[in-house]
């Protein structure tokens, strides 16, 4: 684990939840303002996401793909055990948000809850598909995707020059696309298609090799450098008007992200040793709960709880779905995502591929920290 990049995963959440609040209809001025000036691209946290999967795959597991110490299947298992757990229990949770829409059209919703099911909806390039029944949860299709590349694209990348000159190739041809594909899809291929969205997870790969190679070292300095890379990454923030939005859905960021998670990867900055911080990597480690919680709240409030908007003013509504969402991240990740994990590992490792019982694992959860407590 690479604490520093682990604990920043959080911060990176948080800018994708602050980019939803206005699904809770603030009316204050000046969080209007804010929204419309920095909160509304907190689409951007996505981005962070993708890249940060291909660097932190290949620095976990390029050498024991390469060796065979992991193989394909093992490799596959793991990625299912982490992200298809939380997945489903989310996806169960917004069914009570998609009933309307059920008794409208049996056969439409069934068809947007297959795609669901399979993390499929982002290859859909509709939007009341991608974003049905928890929307974020379209950023996790796209990343299922790039798992099941992984372990096709190590071998050719890392073996073969030809290979690492294609992935170069197809990185920067997504800025030359944006001038080629009609505007009607910029978001919907752009920002959602994960055929498209790949060249996110290519640049964290390429990085990790620049990183791996040490081609840039960062030793002397190491806390100036972590500054710097914050600082870059606000100005592009800060400059980010000047800047068409096709292309800050796809490229405008990958420059700034780059250069951060080059530079926190290293952990020699004071910046680092902060982010180190079991606190930090805490929040990081619980921040896919974050993720995926954190619109699910916002729609439950409005849909079934109306009086709490109307009860709260704009900031106190804000901090209660923050740390409503907070605790249930918490407690998600140590009674579903952990035990969950383990269950399926062991499962499917072992060949086992009878109906996985996932209440299972939770409730010897809760037996067993129950009985250390006495």
């Amino acid at each position: 684990m690479i604490k520093p990049l682990t604990s920043l995963r959080f911060f990176f959440a948080l800018f994708v939840f602050f980019s939803h609040l206005p699904f809770l209809g603030l009316h204050t001025p000046f969080l209007k303002y804010l929204q419309g000036k920095v909160l509304s691209e907190g689409y951007l946290g996505v981005s962070f996401f993708f890249i940060l999967s291909g660097f932190i795959l290949s620095y976990s597991y390029k050498l024991r793909i390469l060796s065979k110490e992991v193989n394909k299947k093992s490799f596959i298992i793991a990625r299912i055990a982490r992200i298809y757990p939380l997945h489903l229990f989310t996806l169960a949770l917004a069914i009570p948000l998609a009933i309307p829409e059920l008794f409208r059209n049996f056969f439409i919703w069934g068809g947007k809850f297959f795609f669901n099911a399979f993390l499929l909806q982002s290859f859909i390039p509709i939007q009341s598909v991608f974003f049905s029944f928890n929307a974020p949860a379209w950023s996790i299709s796209d990343e299922m995707f790039f798992y099941l590349l992984f372990p096709l694209l190590v071998p050719l990348l890392f073996n073969y020059r030809k290979a690492v000159v294609m992935a170069i190739s197809l990185v920067c041809l997504i800025p030359i696309l944006v001038f080629i594909v009609d505007k009607a899809y910029y978001h919907s291929l752009f920002y959602i298609n994960p055929f498209f969205r790949v060249a996110d997870f290519l640049v964290g790969i390429l990085l990790y090799e620049v990183y791996e190679k040490g081609w840039f070292k960062v030793n002397k300095r190491a806390t100036c450098l972590e500054l710097g890379s914050v600082i870059i990454f606000s100005c592009f923030l800060y400059l980010h008007f000047n800047i068409s939005q096709v292309f800050r859905y796809s490229s405008y960021y990958w420059l700034p992200m780059s250069i951060l998670i080059y530079v926190f990867a290293f952990q020699k900055g004071v910046i680092s040793r902060i982010l180190s911080n079991r606190i930090f990597v805490l929040l990081g480690e619980i921040s896919f709960g974050f993720y995926l919680f954190h619109y699910l709240v916002m729609e439950y409030i409005s849909v079934y709880f109306p009086w709490i908007k109307a009860s709260l003013n704009d900031y106190v509504l804000i901090l209660f779905v923050f740390i409503f969402t907070l605790v249930v991240s918490y407690l998600s990740f140590f009674y579903i995502e952990k035990p969950c994990n383990r269950f399926i590992k062991a499962s499917l490792n072992n060949h086992n591929l009878l109906p996985l019982r996932l209440s299972m694992p939770i409730f010897s959860s809760l037996k067993n920290r129950k009985h250390k407590k006495v």
